[in-house]
């Protein structure tokens, strides 16, 4: 028998708020701000794509696209006019415009912003602001892309410092929103505030017992060469224990396409802050970036590993895991249906494995056997929600939602969960979990969460991850272990590990002096200390080579010996090769970043209750431009 499923796979993609995205700083652009300073932003008018021909295709053949590419050209060189300000600082703009266009999103490549620049992407009707995007605005390529803006036109403005003529960007794609939600619906009919009334808040006390869970899901902005799209999935743990972010969804958000896994991003502790609706926008924290690890249609799961250059400070909890196959007697699901903040479906009555095969909309069929069958005691799906993880009362992942029955009122919903038991083999590491959730071949058939004392992350103040970084672990001043960071820069917590105590950590990373350290540095410094361009904070801090709490050329003398291999280190009294810093460590004033704490990469902390484990910054003693080696 095979019966005809109706697949959620429709996931749409809203506003980007100036609090959301990558590492932005806030504030508001000088077109807004100061608009009687600048000269006229030009206009750039480009043809958008043929939405009637677009609109017929997806009638044919539905798919999860509502906005479609436009190949653009577009740099400071190319496009926009300059306005010098009596500071001295350059400010460019340019106005994009694509007629008819419900909403705009900008892609970018070669993005690496100098030191004192700033970026924005706003709305000139309706003051919608992205931004500043600044040098901090770092991830793993150098490709960014900023969420969309309602409307039919956008102003980039770009603040460069004085005599800084560097080019800092090219815009080469932008996405055209073209697609609605029906003939009674337009585009704002998704996102913040747009989902159904039969969703409860994660904040509800329904969701009282899943509240850890809130630190795993997250909705994803999925960015394909076709177009963009929302999906849900949630961070899972595996056996090392070691916090690597492996992200589970749903293998049709990006089946028939061609994913672009270095432009997703992901959306965390999107969600409010208590039961009721709120009226403004939440906060979130977004991870830009993630490498595909295995998947298949079958039992339509995705494994993903998210990229770790945005995840500076953030706090994550990895679900567990259960491969038994065993149907789950009730069940939970936190998701973002139409991109809305995280709620929360139940289903108080046992699921059941689905015996026969499934024809999605789309015409993909799986086979029997692959999928729960779920009904929502309270709670729906919607678009937005597919690849959300089914959660059994041990909070353990079974499945993730691949669709719906074709019906979502209000509680009585039926859905499809891919089943996670059945994904646990397969052909190859492409296309089972078993390598990727037992890294350590233990062959459990549950994993707990990984929770209590999270892992950190240890990167440069580049957000490039650092590997081989050691770490030694005293509570109570016994020994507990050593453990390294790999290559995603996460530091791995050892196994029993207390909970509560006096913890010391000592820092190390092997290696020569030299690394990174080049007559190229000493110019940088002559540059800083005469005035003429200046460094960072934490480039300060790695150039004071004698521990002097200064930058002098003292420091010069110590690193000139170095490259010209005179001494193999910096001498008496100086910083070791590498240097470690709490991410949490604020510097009031950037161009004294000294403090009285001695730099020997040795950390204490009271752990109790609630204490979290900072993330920290390595830098690496003598580099000034940042291009040591971090394996």
């Amino acid at each position: 028998m095979t019966n005809r499923y109706l697949l959620s796979i429709i996931i749409l993609l809203f506003t980007n708020s100036i609090l959301s995205a990558q590492m932005q700083s806030g504030g508001l652009p000088l077109g807004l701000s100061q608009p009687e300073s600048l000269l006229p932003a030009p206009l750039l008018s480009v043809v958008g794509p043929d939405v009637a021909a677009l609109k017929k295709a997806d009638e044919r053949n539905p798919s999860n696209r509502f906005a479609a590419p436009v190949e653009v050209d577009v740099d400071i060189n190319s496009h926009g006019n300059w306005t010098l300000l009596d500071d001295g600082t350059q400010v460019w703009q340019l106005r994009l415009r694509v007629p008819d266009a419900q909403g705009l999103l900008l892609f970018y490549e070669d993005f690496n912003l100098p030191l004192g620049a700033k970026m924005f992407v706003y709305s000139p009707s309706t003051n919608q602001v992205m931004g500043a995007y600044t040098g901090q605005t770092r991830h793993r390529t150098d490709r960014l892309f900023t969420g969309i803006i309602y409307g039919e036109e956008v102003i980039v403005e770009y603040q460069a410092p004085a005599d800084n003529f560097t080019v800092p960007f090219h815009i080469w794609r932008v996405d055209v929103v073209y697609k609605d939600d029906g003939p009674d619906k337009s585009l704002l009919s998704f996102g913040f505030g747009s989902s159904s009334d039969c969703h409860d808040n994660v904040a509800c006390p329904e969701a009282d017992e899943w509240q850890n869970e809130r630190n795993a899901a997250a909705r994803i902005i999925v960015v394909v060469e076709e177009g963009s799209g929302y999906c849900t999935g949630t961070l899972v743990n595996n056996t090392a224990q070691d916090g690597r972010l492996l992200f589970l969804s749903a293998f049709h958000c990006m089946d028939t396409y061609t994913p672009i896994y270095d432009l997703w991003r992901f959306d965390f502790y999107y969600a409010s802050s208590d039961c009721e609706n709120p009226a403004e926008e939440p906060e979130f924290r977004s991870v830009l970036g993630c490498d595909s690890l295995a998947g298949r249609r079958a039992m339509d799961f995705l494994l993903l590993d998210l990229y770790t250059e945005t995840t500076i400070g953030m706090e994550f909890h990895f679900a567990g895991w259960d491969r038994s196959g065993v149907a789950p007697d009730s069940s939970a699901i936190i998701h973002h249906p139409r991109g809305d903040i995280q709620k929360i479906g139940q289903a108080n009555t046992a699921a059941t494995i689905f015996p026969n095969q499934i024809t999605w909309s789309n015409g993909v069929v799986t086979p029997p056997n692959h999928h729960y069958r779920v009904t929502y005691t309270n709670g729906t799906t919607e678009v937005g929600s597919s690849g959300g993880a089914l959660l059994d009362k041990h909070h353990r992942i079974v499945g993730q939602l691949h669709g719906d029955a074709g019906t979502t009122t209000c509680d009585g919903t039926i859905a499809y969960f891919g089943r996670l038991s059945m994904a646990w083999e397969g052909p190859d590491m492409g296309s089972r979990l078993k390598e990727w959730l037992d890294p350590l071949g233990l062959l459990p058939m549950q994993l707990d969460a990984l929770g209590g004392l999270r892992s950190a992350l240890i990167a440069t103040d580049d957000n490039e991850p650092v590997a081989n970084v050691g770490v030694d672990f005293y509570v109570d001043d016994q020994f507990i272990a050593t453990t390294y960071t790999g290559t995603d820069g996460r530091l791995a917590i050892p196994q029993d590990m207390p909970a509560t105590g006096s913890l010391r950590m000592e820092f190390a990373k092997e290696g020569s002096y030299s690394n990174g350290v080049t007559i190229t540095d000493l110019i940088k410094m002559q540059k800083h200390i005469l005035g003429t361009e200046l460094m960072s904070s934490y480039k300060l801090l790695a150039c004071d080579v004698n521990n002097s709490n200064s930058l002098t050329t003292l420091d010069m003398i110590r690193i000139r010996k170095l490259i010209l291999t005179l001494t193999s280190d910096f001498g008496s009294d100086s910083v070791a090769s590498w240097q470690f810093f709490s991410a949490d460590q604020t510097f009031p004033d950037p161009l004294n970043p000294w403090f009285p704490a001695p730099r020997n990469n040795i950390f204490n902390f009271n752990m109790e209750t609630g204490f979290r484990l900072p993330d920290f910054i390595a830098v690496k003693s003598g580099d000034a431009n940042g291009n040591a080696s971090v394996d």
